[in-house]
């Protein structure tokens, strides 16, 4: 996939502008401040409807604006556009208005690599479901789908629990219950199908940046990834006491291992820095074998924590259309032959040399 053109207004900081792109080679340099991420972030929002690093799309309009539109144009004739203000979200696609997000999400292929994925490895276990989730829902409308409604029984359900008693209803116990059994277990159906892909693939790529064996496990106290009215049960009393739904993916990880002990405990930083862009190069390379298409990568100042050596072995790993973001160049020159262009940005504003 390659996204021709994006043109935006009241976006972050970024001054209104229409910009076309390279097919290869995209170098967006500023110092910091500047706006690069913004620029990513509005490539990302055009693709997915929502951003990498804010979930309040309030955030994302210009302090002097009062909306935000963003637009873009993709080879083949694909072009979506999504509008907000304070009232509303608005998404086209293909000049038909979309409804939901899980309809809109992917129709432009995007991974982001940022320096901030060390936290995927080294933080909480809802950024590694969040990185499980966006990557299967790109691949999967169906997945958001359910991850939404599963979302939705989640609160239902934790609302029944915090207000239940003894005198409680226990049918509508059941019914939440079948509920959460029947989307939970799509959701671990899918997550299953792509597990295996995933492990591979972050071996494969963590080989490129040392000699130690990356390696990844599911966590989950739903055995063999599947939820059931006996586990339930049995979690009952528990759930009534904390007034939430205590078992399901929403409680699952991800065990990342480097030659078979503990990522976050016995990794240094530049290995996890090492994990983290694997990852996202495997997500990179299953989008690429499910949708049939190489996706965007957007690159917002990876390079800056990594020494030479692994900075050429990451810019030989990329494929497709890549936005570089950083305060400069690169030193390792782009094959003969690629398209290339420039952009230098300050203050939001852009000038292509």
């Amino acid at each position: 996939m390659v996204l021709k053109q994006i043109k935006y207004q009241g976006f972050r900081n970024l001054v209104d502008a229409e910009i076309a792109f390279a097919e290869d080679l995209n170098y967006i340099i500023g110092d910091n401040g500047a706006g690069k991420t913004n620029l990513l972030e509005a490539i990302f929002y055009a693709g997915n409807a929502s951003s990498f690093r804010e979930n309040d799309d309030r955030s994302l309009v210009r302090f002097d604006a009062q909306f935000f539109r963003v637009e873009a144009q993709a080879e083949g004739d694909k072009n979506a556009a999504v509008y907000f203000d304070s009232e509303r979200k608005k998404m086209i696609l293909g000049g038909n208005r979309v409804s939901r997000i899980s309809d809109f999400i992917g129709w432009l292929g995007v991974t982001i690599i940022s320096i901030d994925d060390i936290w995927i490895v080294r933080g909480a276990p809802s950024k590694r479901r969040a990185f499980l989730d966006w990557m299967i829902a790109k691949i999967s409308p169906a997945y958001a789908a359910d991850l939404a409604e599963y979302r939705k029984i989640v609160r239902q359900r934790n609302r029944y629990l915090q207000s239940y008693n003894e005198n409680g209803r226990e049918r509508l116990f059941e019914v939440l219950d079948e509920r959460l059994i029947e989307i939970g277990n799509e959701i671990y159906k899918k997550r299953e199908a792509k597990l295996p892909e995933l492990r591979r693939r972050f071996a494969e790529f963590g080989e490129n940046f040392g000699t130690k064996k990356f390696d990844l496990d599911y966590q989950s106290d739903c055995a063999n990834m599947r939820l059931d009215n006996d586990m339930l049960k049995r979690v009952r009393s528990r759930e009534i006491a904390l007034g939430q739904t205590v078992i399901g993916p929403h409680r699952d990880d991800l065990l990342f291992s480097i030659d078979g002990r503990s990522m976050q405990h016995y990794a240094s930083e530049g290995e996890e820095r090492a994990a983290s862009i694997s990852l996202k190069l495997a997500e990179a390379e299953i989008l690429y074998h499910s949708r049939g298409n190489r996706p965007i990568l957007l690159l917002d100042e990876v390079s800056a924590e990594l020494d030479r050596q692994k900075r050429e072995i990451l810019l030989g790993l990329l494929k497709g259309q890549v936005f570089y973001a950083s305060t400069q160049l690169p030193e390792q020159k782009a094959e003969t032959g690629k398209d290339c262009r420039t952009f230098h940005i300050e203050g939001g504003m852009i000038e292509i040399s």
